[in-house]
């Protein structure tokens, strides 16, 4: 009896932690790369307010470098304004980034544009950072860049009138 109880426990005990333990990438990120046009990314950033376009790819060795920096800054700019996009121009479509997506645990809006973005933005190579001040340009950044170099462009570009 002692026994049959013991071993009904250790079952309960087993159940439960199948159900609770998150899947072998950990639990899953809630962030869905969505698929947008060029249209609908244009009047996301045209209104009032800073943006930051981040352009990347999955197969972009630097982008997925520079993401946990990125998702790292934005977490310390956003409640001063900040709003950050990031912008897949993957060719095979908005699947491709979500992997990367979970496992860096983004936390700003993803989107897939693809080709479109490219020669939209004139995107000459990734990563590829744009400002964006009321609806207006301001810079333009090319490539890999250390966390403190990104971190005094954010705080510049927050302070600007």
């Amino acid at each position: 009896m002692r026994y049959q109880k013991a071993c009904i426990w250790w079952v309960r005990i087993l159940i439960a932690a199948v159900l609770f333990i998150p899947g072998p990438g950990g639990a899953e990120h809630l962030n869905k790369v969505q698929k947008i046009d060029i249209e609908g990314l244009d009047q996301v950033v045209r209104g009032r307010g800073r943006y930051l376009l981040v352009f990347m790819a999955a197969w972009c060795t630097p982008c997925i470098k520079e993401l946990p920096d990125v998702n790292a800054l934005y977490e310390k700019y956003r409640d001063r304004g900040l709003k950050m996009i990031g912008v897949s121009v993957d060719f095979e479509g908005p699947l491709a980034m979500q992997p990367i997506v979970n496992r860096v645990k983004i936390n700003f809006p993803v989107y897939w544009v693809g080709e479109a973005a490219i020669e939209a933005y004139n995107i000459r190579g990734i990563p590829f950072i744009i400002f964006i001040r009321n609806g207006e340009i301001v810079e333009r950044l090319l490539g890999q860049r250390s966390k403190n170099f990104l971190d005094k462009k954010f705080e510049a570009f927050l302070a600007l009138p």
